[in-house]
């Protein structure tokens, strides 16, 4: 197990990184971002650890919070002759490309390699208990990692999440090869390699996905969006994260009640609710704007044809329960034979043969080659 790893914030340090790195073989990646903490989430730490061809290994903490010019980075994660290893990479991946630009190809991920090959608990954790019978301590989790100076722990607590990426990967690799799985491990790294923020919703889609909005009326969804801008630019002003300042339940709860008073405010809200002692006088006139505002503009429209008809219900869920006991006969989780959004795909539109099922959007070419026949029975009843 490693010592506590340096800090690397300055920038000669990080050049000179990159030069060594850029002659390793494989570059296992984590990074660390402070979402709980404040109210934009950005990138906090980037740990990393490269293998080189005589098997030797170097370990590396980044903070992107100090390094003046983090760029140079972008050639290393991008070059195609360095494999990148990551363990559930597609958060990893979008911060780094939200934040920075960054693209790296090509990708190895341990917990869908884990996955493809049968391990039930396919956390980090488990993966390091599973095959070295060693625990890791998760205890900074959920800590702060915006915060300086980080401590020795810290340090040892976020270069472990690389530290063992490459005997994973070692161990998985072997494992794909003996299971027949690599054409499927190499396609959904393909799919990972092209992976890109989402489009920013607008806010009245934003507020209809919290829970328990769907069943609000058109005058509480006003007061819910205004209350909802509101603690948008107190969270802001307090650089805290949304949740801290107020809850989605405790907005819930004011957009259905509205309450017009301090002592209302305090009847309707739990008593440890800010929104009913720090922010009172804020929510109460967010709760005025809201009833007084212009309607919300309409949802977006859902895709032609949507909705499923009662015989298409019926052949969704003959395709769940195929999905689900070839899953069980395969030993993989049931995502790992198909979603169920490509399941909902297939049951609407009804393909007739391989071509139509090959056009159904976002399936996979593995899944032809090894389901498209069951998938076409199981479509048409037989």
């Amino acid at each position: 197990m490693p010592e506590s790893t340096p800090l690397i914030a300055e920038q000669a340090p990080f050049l000179a990184l990159l030069r060594r790195f850029a002659t390793c073989r494989e570059l296992a990646i984590d990074t660390e971002a402070n979402s709980l903490h404040a109210y934009r989430e950005q990138v906090c730490l980037i740990q990393m650890t490269a293998r080189f061809a005589d098997g030797s290994r170097e370990h590396a903490i980044i903070d992107p919070l100090a390094i003046e010019e983090l760029s140079p980075l972008a050639p290393l994660l991008a070059d195609p002759a360095i494999l990148k290893i990551l363990h559930g990479s597609s958060y990893d991946l979008l911060c780094l490309r939200r934040d920075y630009g960054f693209h790296l190809a090509p990708l190895f991920d341990t917990q869908v390699a884990a996955q493809l090959v049968g391990i039930a608990r396919f956390g980090l954790a488990d993966l390091v208990r599973h095959y070295f019978e060693i625990s890791l301590d998760k205890r900074f989790q959920k800590c702060d990692w915006g915060q300086r100076p980080l401590s020795d722990e810290q340090r040892l607590y976020a270069i472990l999440d690389t530290y063992y990426l490459h005997d994973l990967y070692d161990r998985l690799r072997e494992a794909l090869t003996a299971s027949g799985r690599g054409d499927q491990m190499a396609e959904e790294m393909e799919l990972l390699e092209q992976i890109e923020p989402t489009p920013p919703l607008s806010d009245a889609d934003r507020v209809r996905r919290i829970r328990g909005a769907a069943r609000l009326t058109e005058v509480q969804l006003k007061v819910l969006l205004s209350l909802w801008r509101t603690r948008e630019r107190l969270a802001e002003g307090l650089a805290r994260a949304t949740f801290k300042v107020i809850s989605n339940e405790d907005l819930l709860l004011l957009a259905c009640d509205q309450p017009t008073s301090k002592s209302a405010l305090r009847a309707t809200l739990p008593s440890r609710s800010p929104a009913a002692t720090r922010f009172a006088n804020e929510v109460l006139a967010a709760i005025a704007d809201g009833q007084n505002g212009d309607p919300l503009p309409p949802p977006p429209p859902h895709a032609a044809n949507g909705r499923l008809t009662r015989a298409q219900e019926r052949c969704l869920n003959r395709l769940k329960e195929w999905r689900n006991q070839t899953a069980k006969n395969e030993k993989v989780p049931p995502g790992m034979v198909a979603n169920n959004d490509l399941l909902h795909h297939l049951a609407l539109a009804e393909p007739a043969d391989r071509a139509a099922l090959a056009a159904i959007p976002n399936i996979r070419r593995w899944q032809l080659a090894r389901h498209g026949e069951a998938l076409l029975a199981v479509l048409h009843g037989k």
